[in-house]
């Protein structure tokens, strides 16, 4: 049973395939069998009496079968045609054969499929009456089952008909949304790829960055010291030893997710609990960096104590960087479900940027851009601007969490954490302190 199905299913598909290849061809051999069956229909007994074997009936069904071979390209006058045969026979015999109900079965049945639903109902009721009129007309001796008959086969023809158009329609559909699922699914594809080419462009750009970064300000403070103090400049050598091979072992973690076959893998480097590390390594150079903690420091989500640490880092890197020697404030600040850090460097007096003629600094390059878009990703906000002679990194991270709200000192004294909507250039001092 079940192989029975499997072939008759493959046998509709691949006449369907021909039919829509060759339709034409397929009219024709459809024309062919319809006339084919209809003389040997004509043969069968009627009333309990012989069925009609003349030349004439044989000659006029096949004339009305003829007619299906337009079928598919004037399917409108394939009904004119084989509707007037079965008039014709009727209005020559006077009698009733089922057999001439076969060609408008099919011609319908084609009307149904290519046509609305009330035009094949208009051209059904219009083939069906021209058959009955001429059976009230020259057919006094029909039954009342006879004329039913007459009129239910077109009936039937116009169903079969609506129900292959309704189920093309919903083959096209499902094809037209699987086409639609298949472009989204690429569309998907390649905003994976490039969002994690991005997502490498940003640790790379960090990890290289802010290392180099820290190498050159150990550099220029061991060429200083080197031969006044040279046990310092030899401590300061150290340590770029450690910087660099930081990283290298961060450039090679990243790198080394290009030939993971999975795009979700953890980011690579550290979180906020590296933070006091990373400045450590900066105040060796000599930058003057003061670090307050507000609220009850807590660990937070991977994802979200990532992008703290890397704002924190970028922002220090791009304030050693552009203002050199320069007083810079990091403030955290933990609340119930947010952690907000703000990062304020004051710029050298004779910096353009202050007096307006710069180009905005760093506000629109890479780093900045990585910053926005790690803050944006875990839903965060990011505000970068000038204050006065201040730059100020400003953001908020989502954490999901609620702590109880106190003040805790990280490597400083605590400060409240300025308004966000009217901050004041002179929530930093002027000259702080560097605390370790």
């Amino acid at each position: 049973m079940i192989i029975g199905n499997l072939l008759r299913v493959d046998l509709d598909e691949r006449w369907v395939r021909f039919s829509r290849r060759r339709p034409l061809v397929s009219a024709i051999v459809v024309a062919v069998l319809v006339a084919v069956g209809t003389v040997l229909a004509l043969r069968v007994v009627q009333r309990g009496g012989p069925g009609d074997t003349s030349l004439n009936a044989a000659l006029l069904g096949i004339a009305a079968s003829s007619f299906l071979v337009v079928k598919n390209r004037a399917p409108l006058l394939s009904v004119v045609g084989t509707t007037a045969g079965a008039v014709i026979y009727i209005v020559a015999t006077g009698s009733f054969n089922s057999a001439l109900s076969l060609p408008p079965l099919i011609a319908l049945c084609a009307v149904a499929g290519r046509y609305p639903m009330r035009r094949a109902m208009v051209v059904t009721v219009s083939a069906a009456g021209s058959i009955l009129a001429a059976s009230f007309i020259w057919g006094d001796n029909w039954l009342p089952v006879e004329r039913i008959a007459a009129v239910g086969w077109l009936l039937l023809g116009t169903c079969i008909g609506a129900l292959g158009r309704a189920r093309s329609g919903y083959v096209e559909a499902m094809e037209a949304r699987a086409e639609a699922a298949e472009s989204q699914r690429e569309v998907e594809a390649t905003q994976a790829v490039l969002a994690e080419r991005m997502r490498i462009a940003r640790d790379i750009h960090d990890a290289v960055a802010h290392h180099l970064t820290a190498i050159n300000l150990q550099i220029g403070t061991a060429q200083r010291l080197v031969h006044t103090r040279p046990e310092v400049a030899e401590q300061m050598l150290a340590q770029m030893h450690d910087i660099a091979g930081a990283a290298l072992s961060e450039v090679k973690a990243t790198v080394g997710m290009l030939r993971r076959d999975s795009l979700t893998v953890p980011e690579p480097g550290a979180g906020m609990s590296s933070m006091p590390g990373m400045v450590e390594v900066y105040r060796n150079a000599g930058a003057s960096i003061v670090v307050t903690v507000a609220g009850e420091q807590r660990s937070l989500p991977g994802d979200v104590d990532q992008v703290a640490y890397r704002v924190i880092q970028e922002s220090l890197t791009n304030a050693v960087r552009h203002a050199p020697g320069m007083p810079v404030a990091v403030r955290c600040r933990y609340d119930d479900d947010a952690v907000a850090i703000v990062v304020e460097n004051r710029l050298r007096p004779d910096d353009a940027r202050v007096s307006g003629t710069g180009d905005g600094g760093d506000l629109h390059g890479l780093g900045m851009i990585g910053m926005r878009e790690r803050v944006v990703a875990v839903g965060g906000t990011l505000d970068v601007r000038w204050v006065d002679d201040l730059f100020v990194v400003d953001a908020v991270l989502p954490t999901g969490t609620e702590s109880d709200d106190c003040e805790v000192t990280a490597g400083g004294d605590v400060d409240d954490h300025p308004d966000r909507a009217g901050r004041r250039p002179g929530a930093v001092p002027k000259h702080p302190a560097t605390t370790r």
